[in-house]
């Protein structure tokens, strides 16, 4: 049977340079985060390493909402794997309550890994520009670092967690890094689909050698593509280029009324097609 498991959600004030659509959103790795921890401090996971599988995220978090909230994370074992379910109960001010589902997953076995594609480079943006103009994070979460280097076999970058890092973290690792990471297939979406895109969900994630704070190198290679879905896998790697947190059929959609790229950065056969 289910059982509730306890978590804690905190109102950080570094929230505010997490916006979507002018909003301040809780980020998906930090849900992730707050769910592998509890599922550790449960004894429900001890495994190395850590794999995530069937993982989404139904609905945003507000982050002014989060001290209106009551959460909470059920838990079920299914073949020796945990699935995870975090919610939120919040009382709106017609005295409504609604129950709203933040994030999905299953901690099991990691499958397969592959290697990551060789990319090519065709077209760089830094990634300061990136933020300036393409994703305008806050300081807190802007950490892909130097030059992006794009080619529609996939896109390279580096991440880099911020200081100070975070405060004790999971056997997820960072969460910066592996939020940077989704920036990099965002930027990708912009320049070869011509849509702004944010993630919705992943078919596994294996972190293999997590790290509380530093620098990986990041490759992303896409698998699949239409107007209203994407889909990437993507690798995080070390200065040897040793496999430590690889994602795999990594979905994206843009919002319904979201912001579209800049002139500048979607490739010109797409800019064709609209």
């Amino acid at each position: 049977m289910p059982r509730a498991l306890p978590v804690a959600i905190a109102s950080l004030p570094e929230f505010g340079d997490h916006r979507i659509a002018g909003k301040a959103i809780v980020p998906a790795v930090y849900l992730l985060d707050r769910m592998v921890r509890a599922a550790t401090d449960a004894g429900l996971v001890e495994q190395s390493p850590l794999a995530i599988r069937n993982a989404s995220f139904p609905r945003f978090l507000p982050a002014d909402e989060i001290e209106r909230c009551a959460f909470d994370l059920a838990a079920e074992m299914v073949d020796g794997d945990a699935r995870l379910q975090l919610s939120s109960k919040i009382t709106l001010p017609s005295g409504i309550q609604r129950t709203r589902e933040h994030a999905i997953l299953t901690l099991g076995n990691a499958p397969e890994l592959p290697t990551p594609p060789e990319i090519v480079g065709e077209f760089d943006v830094s990634a300061e520009r990136l933020y300036r103009e393409l994703i305008p994070f806050g300081t807190r979460y802007c950490n892909l670092r130097g030059t992006l280097r794009l080619s529609r076999a996939g896109a390279l970058g580096t991440v880099c967690s911020p200081e100070p890092g975070f405060s004790e973290p999971s056997l997820a690792g960072c969460p910066y890094l592996f939020d940077s990471a989704m920036h990099l297939a965002c930027v990708w979406g912009q320049r070869y689909a011509g849509v702004v895109a944010y993630p919705t969900g992943f078919v596994s994630r294996t972190i293999v050698s997590p790290l509380p704070q530093g620098e990986r190198h990041c490759v992303v290679a896409p698998s699949s593509q239409d107007s209203h879905n994407l889909s990437f896998d993507l690798w995080l790697l070390d200065e040897h280029r040793r496999l430590c947190d690889v994602a795999l059929g990594l979905s994206m959609a843009p919002l319904a009324a979201g912001p579209t790229p800049p002139g500048w950065m979607v490739h010109p056969d797409r800019q064709r097609s609209r």
